[in-house]
């Protein structure tokens, strides 16, 4: 019950944190604002053409006086603008084309999906359009195809990515595809009078160039002249087409790149994407605020436009008479447009109206609570001030003056941008108290176990039928329906009354009898310095190779005392996977990497690792059966096949799949029922398996490591038995010295012996050795997790680890596989801990808590630094750090029950009584060789 109880607390700890940090913000319920036309108005344009060349930054259009695109100088040069439009972090392709066309900046609740897919719907330009045409990427055309569609049918024609060598040529393909579509009659016709028509060209060489040469080499610049040729016989194409006078034009791009062609971050290379506005409805005299740029080499000095990127939409709409997307958080730039102080003032107008309706559901929904008026608001934009602006337009229209109007509505947007970021945030510092709180009555519960379980016998619990449990309880009764009347959302009003509950809980956990919390000082000791130095050396400063080996070093430094094969060994791995951990996590030792960095890539190696798997158990001496031995070949005989073909560029055979399928069942089945029952021997067998399990799922040098980890935590095990053994051993001479002045004629009974010579632990040693072996969990997880990854110098997911298993991709088997895969070093050493340590078979549950303690106090830590806006990597880092400590303890205890079950029906391993005089036992030695405990 506890385990269900601890798999449910730590799912709603990460679901409390993840809606602080990752609700989204994208608001339903909302309706379109009508067009221009429906006004009375005439926009200025009927069609828009967007440019959007991929990766294409700022600083590439605007160096060397615009050099690099002397085909599209004529268009700004006396009749269109040129400016900056200043992207959000994270800076990659979906994020970019949502804050475009939708108008608002990526939703943080995508960080969930790795910004692969937003979770709520939302609006955007093309759903708005009359016709919306495009040429497109695939993954693009599903940003938005994926959408309820609320104008006409979306005309998408799709490509993908697939030139990245250097003869990139996905930009002539697409214009030819436009000219292929515009030289139809047949399409054109339809076209010609309607209005309101979004064409969309996606340009994506510039992002394929800047990753393979870099935006400032000579290849680059290459092939921005070939892009802004396109560009500029498309415009012409459409000129020639369209002979009206009737389209806009607009170039600009998703996000920028670095000088190392990399972006996602926040650098000002990234964010800063080029924005030239031509042809129809453009004010190319439009005020720039003093900003200037050289236009070309006779000394041309124009003026330099600023605006954020979510600016583009409203502008786009506004250009083509649309209302602005229903989800559009940025105000219309109205100087950009050519166009009367009627229209300009309208198309405002319409986009504060849009604005204003997404405020008044959140103030709505505030200023519909009982309390409302003893809680915080924002003052400055209330419902009766909403309708006080409606109210004071028309009185301002009716007088015709314009000017005054445009100004009171570019002030009422700005204020309602201010509302909606207030109450998108309103509930934040409640929650993360909340939380706080959720956690420290969670650890007060796990600590109320642990001083039970540490105590002998061990202590029942008061249980719920106590006057705090019941006083508590009473209280979350009272708060629900006052949060309720508040109008809170149900899932922030769950969270915000979670800390009472789980006090409840923790109260009910308290012992009968005795102290609630046994030796505070140790608890705090072996949480807080355990989780700060796991934060420090393995998230932080990505040390985990120094943490690891000086650990495993000092907590067994009486090894060195008895020096033997074992002991150099030992201490050999323990340098070898420090220094592997070390090159692998810091890049000042590329200068080690880079040499061998081709090498640990081949798939050389995992045959190499196969055949070490062969080697290691005879080299150990470990007594496996001849069916072990024939399964585990034959499994890795397939797999070497396996993978042979997989490299050959081959179809794996179906024979393969098959084979590892059945080894993976059978590799946990058959341990329980495998017949042996010696604990040793059962963790020979579960290490056997398990490390032949790993190799199938393994792509090059991981298997080596996890090996090599392995190998040194066995041992260990055997070094710290051994020492344990030859202490019982002076204890039990010191025994029979004893049991010979009573008489020889007296029994003495198996059961009083061990009493005598392994007396019950007190609850100071409990919970010493319950924390040492937590940590040691911990500690191994996180070297296996570090060190065993998909890659050897850049861990990062990858799907191959199925190739052995899966003829196509799965997302969500290969997404278990993965996990099992890195999971299963701490399967073996959670076993061997439950097998060979007699303290760790009786107190696993103690074990265990003391691993949530430490862990969740990271979690804690890593609660209050969360970034869900920002660079892509900072926003990935922090999201990952939560999921690292929240889903994979759930994983490990998991893996707790597996392990449990792995080594279910095994004997318990007892020292040999042994009554003789203490003479006989003349060499000690004898007896640590045949331990096996």
């Amino acid at each position: 019950m506890w385990k269900v109880q601890a798999l449910v607390v730590h799912l709603l700890l990460l679901g409390s944190i993840l809606t602080i940090y990752f609700q989204t913000t994208v608001l339903s319920g909302l309706n379109p604002m009508p067009d221009m036309r429906d006004l009375g108005l005439e926009p200025p344009a009927d069609r828009l053409v967007v440019f959007v060349s991929d990766g294409l930054r700022a600083g590439s259009i605007l160096e060397n006086n615009c050099s690099n695109v002397p085909d599209l100088r004529s268009f700004f040069e006396d009749r269109g603008l040129v400016g900056i439009s200043k992207a959000s972090s994270p800076t990659v392709t979906r994020p970019g084309h949502i804050a475009i066309f939708a108008g608002f900046n990526e939703d943080p609740a995508a960080a969930l999906t790795n910004f692969g897919w937003n979770p709520s719907n939302y609006d955007t330009v093309f759903n708005r359009s009359r016709n919306a045409i495009g040429w497109m990427d695939k993954l693009v055309a599903d940003i938005f195809t994926q959408l309820p569609n609320g104008g006409q049918q979306l005309h998408f024609n799709t490509f993908k990515k697939t030139d990245i060598s250097g003869t990139l040529r996905n930009d002539e393909k697409v214009y030819r595809e436009v000219k292929e579509f515009l030289t139809n009659e047949d399409n054109v016709q339809p076209l010609r009078k309607a209005t309101a028509v979004v064409f969309f060209i996606y340009l994506v060489d510039m992002d394929f160039a800047g990753h393979a040469f870099m935006p400032t080499s000579r290849r680059f610049r290459e092939m921005l002249n070939t892009t802004q040729w396109i560009i500029r016989e498309t415009h012409d194409l459409f000129e020639s087409v369209f002979n009206d006078s009737g389209t806009a034009y607009i170039l600009t791009s998703d996000h920028g790149m670095s000088n190392s062609g990399l972006h996602g971050g926040g650098g000002k290379n990234e964010v800063e994407t080029p924005l030239i506005l031509w042809g129809s409805g453009v004010n190319h005299l439009a005020p720039s605020g003093g900003k200037n740029f050289t236009a070309n080499e006779d000394g041309l000095i124009l003026p330099l436009h600023f605006i954020d990127q979510i600016q583009l939409a409203p502008l786009m709409s506004a250009l083509i008479g649309l209302p602005p997307p229903m989800n559009n958080m940025a105000l219309l730039p109205k100087e950009f447009l050519n166009a009367s102080a009627e229209y300009k003032f309208h198309a405002l107008h319409l986009n504060v109206l849009q604005l204003l309706k997404q405020a008044q559901i959140l103030i709505h929904r505030h200023e519909n609570s009982i309390f409302c008026d003893y809680l915080p608001k924002f003052d400055d934009l209330t419902s009766e001030k909403i309708d006080a602006y409606i109210k004071v337009v028309k009185l301002l229209l009716a007088e015709e003056n314009i000017l005054k109007a445009t100004t009171l509505s570019q002030d009422t947007g700005k204020l309602a941008q201010q509302c909606l970021d207030y109450y998108h945030s309103y509930y934040h510092i409640p929650l993360l108290v909340s939380t706080t709180l959720s956690y420290v009555a969670w650890f007060f519960c796990l600590l109320m176990q642990l001083t039970r379980e540490s105590s002998h016998p061990r202590s029942p619990r008061k249980g719920y039928l106590t006057y705090p449990t019941l006083i508590i309880s009473l209280a979350g009764l009272m708060v629900v329906p006052v949060i309720v009347l508040q109008n809170v959302p149900y899932l922030t009003a769950f969270y915000l009354v979670l800390p009472l509950g789980l006090l409840v809980v923790a109260l009910a956990e308290r012992p009968l009898e005795g102290q609630s919390i046994a030796l505070p000082v140790l608890h705090l000791i072996g949480i807080v310095v355990p989780a700060g130095l796991l934060i420090l050396m393995a998230f932080e400063n990505t040390h985990i190779g120094i943490l690891y080996g000086l650990l495993t070093i000092f907590g067994n430094t009486k090894a060195f005392c008895h020096q033997s094969w074992k002991t150099v060994s030992w201490f050999l791995l323990v340098i070898l996977l420090t220094v592997i951990l070390m090159a692998k996590q810091n890049s000042w030792l590329d200068w080690l990497i880079h040499p061998i960095h081709d090498l640990v890539r081949n798939s050389h190696v995992l045959f190499v690792s196969m055949v070490l798997s062969l080697l290691r158990p005879v080299v150990m001496s470990h007594q496996l059966s001849i069916r072990v031995w024939t399964v585990n070949l034959a499994a890795l005989l397939f797999a070497g096949y396996g993978v042979y073909q997989w490299d050959a560029e081959k179809d794996v055979c179906f024979y393969v799949y098959a084979v590892c399928w059945t080894y993976l069942a059978y590799s946990f089945l058959s341990i329980p029922y495998s017949g042996v029952k010696h604990p040793k021997r059962r963790v020979e067998l579960i290490i056997f398996n398990m490390l032949t399990l790993h190799i199938m799922l393994t792509t090059s040098i991981e298997s080596i490591v996890a090996q090599i980890m392995i190998t040194e935590f066995s041992l260990n095990m055997d070094l710290l038995q051994e020492r344990k053994l030859q202490k019982e051993i002076k204890v039990r001479e010191d025994e029979v010295e004893e049991i010979e002045h009573i008489g020889d004629n007296q029994e003495v009974s198996e059961e009083l012996e061990l009493d005598r010579v392994i007396p019950s632990k007190s609850p100071l040693k409990h919970l010493k050795e319950s924390y040492r072996y937590a940590i040691i969990f911990l500690v191994y997880f996180y070297v296996s997790f570090f060190g065993t990854g998909h890659w050897f110098f850049n861990f990062t997911f990858k799907a191959t680890v199925s190739r052995l298993f899966l003829s196509s991709f799965s997302l969500h088997l290969s997404v278990a596989l993965i996990l099992l895969k890195i999971f299963i070093p701490s399967i073996i050493i959670m076993s061997s801990v439950y097998a060979l340590v007699s303290f760790g078979r009786k107190n696993a549950r103690s074990i265990m808590i003391c691993v949530f303690l430490v862990n969740d106090a990271m979690s804690l830590y890593f609660c209050f630094y969360v970034e869900n806006r920002g660079s892509w990597e900072a926003v990935r880092q922090s999201l990952d750090h939560l999921l690292v400590t929240h889903v994979f303890i759930i994983l490990l205890l998991v893996c707790s029950w597996i392990a449990k079950a792995l080594v279910s029906n095994t004997s318990e391993d007892k020292p040999a009584i042994v009554v003789q005089p203490a003479s006989a036992v003349d060499n000690p030695s004898t007896l640590v060789g045949d331990s096996q405990a």
